[in-house]
């Protein structure tokens, strides 16, 4: 690949993650409910939650995925996995020690307790924790922080991906996916493996954050370094996004509909006959990779140039994620007591949401040295040249 930026990269990035905020404020009118729930539920909001729930996350780690091949090219492999660990766990431990504890206190009543009552929250959050050997224990008690300690697993894990990709049987390799792709309906071929995986691991662990969409992540992890390791990629995704959407829509309409069903519980998979089993797999499998194409496409057709909005956000992509959920819970937990219908409330907890977690990141992160440091920013510079490669975010 060329040394140019991918000024689309950095754009997706920026719009996945800000786009995060207004998911999670969504949940807040979404009739399965969540943290914090609004007293009147919205059935657009919860169609549009549904909608982004199977392959939001799945569009970040596809995202990271590319990052880490950028990022590899300037480092040795442990110099990878040191920087990588101080950038995502770091953030991660002292999130569990100082948000988690304050986000289960403001989700506990609403609005919530008197803040004399927060230290001993904090106290009894840590005397009672137990460990639990299985991947939904880090989202119990990290809550969103748990994205970052999975990024970092699937990071080590696929490591050796990434170094081969760089390698002369990678690169013969990634040409010769380049030509399936380039096969009438190719990229949906390049979802085997995914499907697989769902396939057999989706009826056993079908809980969010367990084995089938730990599966997921590193396919999605690793397609994002191989898609980025060779723009021959782009010319399928440009050529066949139609064919992209309409599996896109066939599959969400199909799993919608499954899931729908007074008869089929996605908890109960493993009690269900096997068709079933099978459909709902390739139903969910095709959702994740038609949507994570459709959103490349979006960034090649329209999002590949540079801007000074883009220089500012692109920074700001990693303490947004960590700083914006304690905002979204903070403000949910005032606002759903007041007497406004859906929408107003709803507009409200985006703007205030959005402008609060800015201005924190503003004045509490990009302007102090040792919290740039602490989420892996570096010094401040000046405005990057057109020219510049792309590096590793995140």
């Amino acid at each position: 690949m060329s040394g140019a930026r991918i000024h689309y990269l950095d754009w997706l990035k920026v719009v996945i993650v800000y786009g995060i905020l207004l998911f999670h404020v969504s949940l807040v009118f979404a009739t399965n409910g969540w943290l914090v729930s609004n007293q009147e539920r919205s059935l657009a909001l919860s169609a549009f939650a549904g909608f982004c729930f199977p392959w939001g996350i799945p569009a970040m780690f596809l995202i990271a995925g590319a990052d880490a091949y950028f990022g590899l090219r300037s480092s040795t492999r442990r110099q990878f996995l040191w920087k990588r660990g101080l950038r995502l766990l770091l953030p991660m431990a002292l999130g569990l020690v100082l948000l988690s504890p304050y986000q289960r206190f403001v989700s506990s009543h609403n609005p919530p307790p008197p803040l004399t009552e927060l230290p001993g929250f904090y106290a009894h959050f840590f005397t009672s924790m137990t460990f639990q050997p299985d991947p939904e224990w880090i989202s119990k008690y990290f809550l969103h922080l748990w994205f970052l300690g999975y990024l970092f697993a699937v990071s080590a894990a696929c490591l050796p991906l990434l170094v081969w990709l760089r390698r002369e049987g990678g690169v013969r390799a990634t040409a010769w996916l380049v030509r399936i792709a380039n096969l009438r309906c190719g990229l949906l071929l390049l979802a085997a493996p995914l499907v697989l995986s769902q396939l057999i691991l989706r009826p056993l662990f079908p809980a969010y954050q367990d084995w089938a969409d730990i599966a997921t992540y590193v396919f999605v992890f690793a397609m994002g370094a191989i898609l980025f390791s060779n723009r021959g990629f782009e010319t399928a995704i440009r050529r066949d996004i139609r064919w992209v959407l309409g599996a896109g829509i066939v599959s969400t309409l199909g799993a919608g509909i499954m899931l729908a069903s007074l008869r089929f519980n996605l908890l109960a998979l493993p009690h269900q006959v096997i068709p079933e089993q099978t459909l709902f797999a390739l139903f969910w499998a095709y959702e994740i990779w038609a949507w994570n194409l459709a959103v490349l496409y979006a960034g090649i057709r329209w999002l590949n140039r540079p801007s000074r909005v883009l220089d500012y956000a692109k920074e700001s992509v990693l303490p947004f994620y960590v700083i914006h959920h304690p905002v979204v819970l903070t403000l949910a937990s005032f606002v759903v007591t007041w007497q406004l219908g859906v929408g107003p409330k709803f507009i409200l907890l985006v703007l205030l949401a959005f402008a609060i977690t800015i201005a924190i990141y503003e004045v509490g992160v990009r302007r102090l040295r040792f919290m740039r440091q602490l989420f892996g920013l570096g010094p401040q510079t000046g405005r990057p040249r057109a020219s510049e490669p792309a590096v590793s975010h995140a």
